[in-house]
């Protein structure tokens, strides 16, 4: 902030949504959880000024879920940052807005028209940054709910057979995992079954198939630990894979690998999707590769996107350098029509020197 000339940031969060929706603003500055409704957290550069944090609507707060002690019901946000300034005597300070996505335009433009655009200025990447980069809480959360995870991909290959529906597979990886601890999954759970295109490319709405002896089908799940995501892939196989699925999985962990030796300090993320992608190119020339994963972190799609610097319009996808403690996932996939869709999904923490990955869960196409 103070680099940047800003003497209070304005930090919003809307509760979780499927893709990145930056949920994780608010809980990551002061441990409180939207849950109904825009959130906000007015914090000062001045260390000598208290914050404030405004609740959503749900008007539920637990005290010890938040350091700060300025707490506010859920209100009018801008005349609740208005008086902020006023008591603070900041009126004619300058405004980080954090959290865009989280607000509405009408929002936006009702602050830009009480402070002026002049006043005002985008500042998610100040946090984002921030996030980006994990400590070892962070990372051993992360670890912890990959460990979680790790049950679900086992139950899941004890309970597919023959006959069952690809719903009562989600049904039973979530409730092996609610046991286990996690919170919540944070995206849809996938179990994809089949060879036909059509239907595994609306995998968010599977779930009526019924598994057949041979099928191929493919779980890609998160789990939550303390708040923080996991997020990993699998190809199972009901019998047993073929030799030709072995091939082509094989060739998605080298894709990985590659990208997994590629990734340290100081490396731009599209080098590590590059590395990834040579792989593939050289393999399976006809596919134009990009977009092989994404940090991983109180948002199951956080910063650094690995891969998505062809989003030109948005900077949360810049291309940008791996720090340290960056915890990024590398998921390369590959659909054939004889063999279904195969991937596989894995987080890693950057080092300076490298990249180790966080979990143990077996390299393999699942036997179920």
């Amino acid at each position: 902030m103070r680099d940047r000339g800003i003497d209070v940031l304005v930090i919003f969060s809307a509760p979780g949504s499927i893709r990145f929706g930056q949920r994780g603003h608010v809980l990551y500055v002061s441990g409180y959880e939207p849950y109904f409704g825009n959130t906000m957290v007015v914090l000062p550069c001045d260390e000598n000024l208290s914050p404030l944090l405004e609740i959503d609507a749900a008007d539920y707060l637990p005290p010890e879920c938040t350091w700060i002690e300025n707490v506010k019901s859920a209100g009018d946000h801008v005349k609740t940052l208005k008086n902020y300034l006023r008591e603070t005597k900041l009126e004619k300070s300058r405004i980080g807005v954090v959290g865009e996505y989280s607000i509405s335009p009408s929002l936006y433009a009702r602050m830009l028209r009480e402070f002026g655009r002049y006043q005002i200025e985008v500042a998610s990447d100040i946090l984002e940054d921030a996030r980006a980069v994990k400590s070892e809480y962070e990372i051993k959360c992360v670890k912890a709910a990959s460990q979680i995870a790790k049950k679900g991909i086992e139950a899941a290959a004890k309970f597919a057979r023959p006959g069952v529906l690809e719903s009562e597979i989600v049904g039973e990886i979530e409730r092996v995992c609610r046991i286990a601890g996690s919170q919540g999954f944070p995206h849809h759970t996938m179990v994809a079954s089949g060879k036909d295109q059509k239907h595994l490319g609306w995998w968010w709405y599977c779930g009526t198939r019924k598994l057949k002896h041979g099928d191929p089908w493919l779980l890609d799940f998160g789990t939550m630990y303390n708040g923080y995501c996991c997020d990993i892939a699998r190809p199972f196989s009901l019998g047993g894979p073929s030799r030709r699925q072995r091939d082509v999985f094989e060739v998605l962990v080298q894709a990985q690998e590659a990208a997994q030796k590629t990734s340290r300090e100081g490396v731009l993320a599209s080098e590590v999707d590059k590395a990834a992608s040579d792989v593939l190119r050289e393999v399976w020339k006809d596919k134009d590769w990009w977009g092989i994963g994404h940090g991983v972190g109180l948002e199951v799609h956080e910063w650094p996107f690995i891969g998505y610097q062809r989003i030109l319009d948005d900077a949360a996808y810049r291309d940008r350098r791996l720090k340290a403690n960056m915890v990024i996932s590398i998921e390369p996939a590959r659909y054939f029509p004889d063999v279904g869709e195969l991937q596989i999904e894995d987080q890693f923490r950057v080092t300076k020197t490298g990249c180790e990955r966080l979990n143990d869960i077996p390299k393999e196409i699942v036997q179920s």
